[in-house]
């Protein structure tokens, strides 16, 4: 499983700064980094406490080091020192406090050594894993990774949750398992030209132990009586956007929530498509497994066979859910990939990030699921090849593609609103 980037990570992960760096003798850095906090105040306003205050010349990147001034001819060794940002002090001011202290000032027993102030590029927020600090540290500067993640879930609650799902304890349902009961539900509909393909399946995990609560097919296609009595299939009744898999299955946690109240479950608009269609469908909704008194899907575990729409990503932000798994990104219509584009191929998502945005008032863990081949690579299948349909999905062609971005590769899917 790939765990998605949020919106933040994104939009804010390369954000870079300017900064001051000076190369000095190795055994005068701490006199110079005291002068340094003594007569620049302000150097510590920004925090840039994942960069190495000091470096040596082995660790800077290729294109920063100076391969012709090698130690050689006496010269004592040296580190560089990243004094701080440029905004904080003009070059000008800076060189004056450096060229009155030792060792760039002359003294009766040394000659002063060269001052040469540099201005580099640098990240200005922390990493958010290891591999992007190791690329940070080869392109700008040395650089800690202290597995934390200011813009999404904390690392350690990523990592107990993939246990989680990756390793189900027994008689617990695994990704696979659910992901699969999702691909036939979503297949069954389809056969029965009731859907598009896509599928959806909700588990709440209570005290380490898991329970399907439902399990929904698309259902867009499936006929519906018209407000004014008419039955004609072709009516606007044709696409029902809440018979999309996603909003069929929180329809139905909903009804089940609502059976302790004694309501009529066929007192109902039947254009919420939120009953069950097929025997499958059914023998999951019967069940009075959700633990009672919670709100709607409350951190409940969504298992989808593709990523969900806008509408659908929307929902589930609203319905409280705890974890997201789908099987196929959809580039063109889902509303949870925070990418937006790859350097050489473009567009790979909307960008909504709908998951993790710090303007809503919910946020949950999602990911992409990726199987591995024996070999331990990463592949993908086509995924547009059941979701036809003349509205929404031209003939398209599932390419593999070397997606950057997610680090996976990935087929092209069609404009599909799943």
């Amino acid at each position: 499983m790939v765990h998605l980037k949020t919106k933040e990570e994104c939009r804010l992960g390369n954000e870079t700064i300017q900064v001051w760096t000076v190369e000095l003798p190795s055994k005068h850095a701490e006199g110079i980094l005291k002068v340094i906090k003594d007569n620049v105040p302000a150097q510590d306003s920004i925090d840039l406490q994942h960069l190495r205050r000091f470096a040596k010349p082995k660790f800077l990147p290729e294109h920063y080091s100076n391969p012709s001034k090698s130690r050689h001819n006496g010269r004592p060794p040296t580190l560089h020192l990243l004094i701080c940002p440029t905004r904080i002090m003009s070059l000008q001011d800076l060189h004056g406090i450096l060229k009155e202290h030792t060792p760039f000032a002359s003294s009766p027993d040394s000659w002063a050594y060269p001052l040469e102030i540099k201005e580099i590029t640098v990240p200005l927020l922390a990493p958010t894993s290891v591999p992007q600090a190791n690329e940070w540290s080869a392109h700008y500067w040395p650089t800690f990774y202290r597995k934390t993640n200011p813009f999404g879930a904390h690392p350690a609650s990523i990592e107990k949750a993939e246990a989680e799902l990756q390793q189900p304890e027994e008689d617990n349902i695994g990704v696979e398992e659910a992901l699969a009961l999702a691909a036939k539900v979503g297949d069954d509909n389809r056969r029965r030209g009731l859907g598009s393909g896509t599928g959806c399946v909700i588990v709440e995990r209570v005290e380490g132990s898991t329970n399907i609560i439902a399990v929904a097919g698309d259902a867009r296609y499936k006929p519906q009586a018209h407000q004014f009595g008419e039955t004609d299939n072709d009516t606007c009744c044709r696409g029902n956007m809440m018979g999309h898999a996603v909003m069929r299955a929180v329809g139905m946690v909903g009804r089940k929530r609502l059976r302790c109240l004694a309501v009529d479950e066929e007192a109902r608009d039947a254009f919420f498509n939120d009953l069950p269609i097929s025997q499958l469908e059914e023998q999951y909704f019967r069940e009075d497994n959700l633990k009672p008194d919670g709100y709607l899907c409350l951190r409940l575990e969504i298992f989808l066979t593709h990523e969900p729409c806008i509408m659908c990503s929307m929902a589930l932000v609203h319905s409280r859910v705890g974890r997201v798994i789908f099987k196929e990104r959809m580039p063109k219509t889902g509303g949870l990939t925070a990418e937006m584009t790859r350097n050489d191929s473009g567009p790979v998502g909307l960008g909504y990030g709908m998951c993790w945005r710090k303007e809503l008032n919910w946020q949950f863990m999602c990911w992409e699921y990726i199987p591995t081949t024996e070999a331990g690579t990463v592949t993908r299948e086509g995924g547009s090849k059941d979701l036809k349909d003349e509205k929404y999905n031209p003939e398209a062609k599932n390419t593999l593609e070397d997606v950057m971005s997610a680090n996976v590769t990935l087929s092209s899917f069609a404009s599909m609103h799943v």
